[in-house]
């Protein structure tokens, strides 16, 4: 009977070792090694169990239902001289408000930005005490409030909002940095207001002080890059003024982490000017792009992190904006490699504008007659064969072998 009941224990290794062990063996042996298993188990660490803690969702919240009559009563708490019912009552404004037509409704009947910039001033000169993250809050509000057109306008003509905002990106204040570069990215996003913010004078000169601060800075919220891409697309010599030109152009040199992105961007917009153009030629600029695109002969591991090209768009544009005078094209006979780096670069498949702007700069390059012919000679055929990605780069084609082969006509 006993022999039986060891039968019905590990079946599967008993009919494997039938005829060879006992089935009492066979349960012994297993029996051994999942207590030798189960000792090392109780030897590992085990870490203390912990109730989770309780959610502070509806502790930070305000209690109302979500319908018209929900705007004015928040309007009302955030007047209330009680701190958690203040508190409240901007946490769930950012959340009322990412509905455009409450953002809106919020600007123009309820005076929204007057309000909350005089709260959030009385917090940032230390009038009131910060009992929560209100200062943080605020941004989030005066964030969603940008993307507005009207809310944008009232913020933009508010000279101390802007002081603050760029003093907080001055500073490096943690979790305020981005929030604020992203507001001012939203307000000079909008053409009205970008001629308010250029207006003050003060504005690209308190960016111009925040970045040459730290020249050797390997990286920027990408956000304060974009708001002074806007602002150097409308006024370059006023950038050139503040010494931009220099600063950017040493990043450029010194090879900082993704200085072919914004940084690059940046310094193609200074060149939209004679005053650009000029500083261009002075540091052979045509010589500095040059040695961009060799850089890829460097192997990878020889080079710093973020340091190697992953896009070639806004290089080839500042060679677009740097090929307008005549001491710049004349050094461009000197490269005539830099046409077969363009040439290569002309055949991605991911960057539209990377095309365009390498047509454009295969036209611009080719004024020099020598040029033109290489081009002719070795690039003709493969741009009569381009796979075009958008209909601005197909007209650019278009254009760019009605040009090359006018003049195969007239030579013929």
């Amino acid at each position: 009977m006993w022999e039986q009941l060891e039968r019905y224990r590990n079946h599967f290794l008993q009919r494997e070792m039938k005829g060879v062990m006992k089935s009492s063996t066979v349960n012994c042996l297993q029996s051994t090694e999942w207590d030798k298993f189960r000792k090392k188990r109780d030897c590992c660490f085990r870490f203390p169990q912990q109730c989770a803690k309780s959610s502070t969702y509806f502790f930070d919240r305000a209690q109302l239902a979500y319908g018209y009559f929900a705007l004015p009563k928040l309007m009302k708490e955030i007047d209330s001289d009680v701190n958690l019912t203040h508190w409240r009552a901007i946490v769930s404004l950012t959340e009322f408000l990412l509905n455009p037509q409450n953002v809106q409704r919020a600007v123009l009947e309820m005076d929204i930005v007057r309000k909350l910039k005089n709260a959030f001033m009385r917090k940032r000169l230390k009038h009131h005490a910060e009992n929560f993250e209100e200062i943080e809050t605020y941004l989030k509000i005066f964030n969603i409030i940008s993307r507005n057109l009207n809310g944008a306008e009232q913020i933009a003509n508010r000279k101390c909002l802007m002081i603050e905002f760029y003093k907080i990106l001055k500073d490096m204040e943690p979790r305020k940095e981005d929030l604020a570069a992203e507001i001012l990215r939203n307000l000079t996003g909008k053409p009205k207001v970008l001629g308010i913010v250029l207006s003050d004078a003060e504005n690209l000169t308190s960016i111009a002080n925040y970045l040459k601060q730290d020249p050797c800075k390997p990286l920027y919220p990408p956000d304060m890059w974009h708001h002074l891409c806007h602002m150097l697309e409308v006024a370059p010599e006023q950038g050139i003024q503040l010494g931009l030109f220099q600063l950017l152009h040493s990043r450029i040199v010194n090879r900082l982490a993704k200085f072919w992105e914004m940084n690059c961007k940046a310094f193609a917009l200074l060149l939209r000017c004679s005053e650009g153009q000029r500083l261009f030629d002075e540091v052979d600029g045509i010589k500095m792009i040059f040695d961009i695109f060799e850089d890829k002969c460097i192997p990878a591991e020889q080079q710093l992190h973020d340091q190697p090209v992953l896009s070639y768009e806004y290089i080839v544009l500042a060679l677009l904006n740097g090929l307008h005078s005549k001491r710049a094209l004349w050094r461009m006979r000197e490269f005539t490699l830099l046409i077969c780096h363009v040439g290569r670069a002309m055949h991605t498949r991911t960057n539209a504008r990377l095309q365009l702007y390498c047509l454009k700069a295969l036209r611009a390059m080719g004024v020099m007659p020598c040029n033109k012919r290489y081009i002719i000679g070795n690039w003709l055929d493969e741009i009569s064969a381009l796979e075009c990605y958008s209909a601005d780069a197909e007209c650019a084609r278009d254009a760019l072998l009605d040009w090359l082969r006018r003049d195969i006509a007239d030579n013929s």
